[in-house]
């Protein structure tokens, strides 16, 4: 199975929802296997902060990913 490449960035240089957004897309990529869109992806994690940027990006992954988080 083909991984994608998913872009890094240097996190001192993000603000909290980026940061956030980041980390999200990271762990939707790994549940993933590398196979998700990152567009949908990134709409999601936008979506998703608005409603939990307080949480951790990666339990909330793992719960809408349908994973115990």
């Amino acid at each position: 199975m083909r991984q994608a490449n998913v872009p890094t960035v240097a996190y001192d240089q993000l603000s909290h929802s980026q940061e956030w957004q980041s980390a999200f897309i990271n762990e939707w990529y790994r549940l993933a296997e590398g196979c998700a869109d990152l567009e949908q992806t990134a709409d999601a994690a936008l979506e998703l902060y608005n409603a939990h940027g307080a949480r951790n990006p990666e339990e909330v992954a793992r719960e809408e990913w349908g994973t115990p988080a």
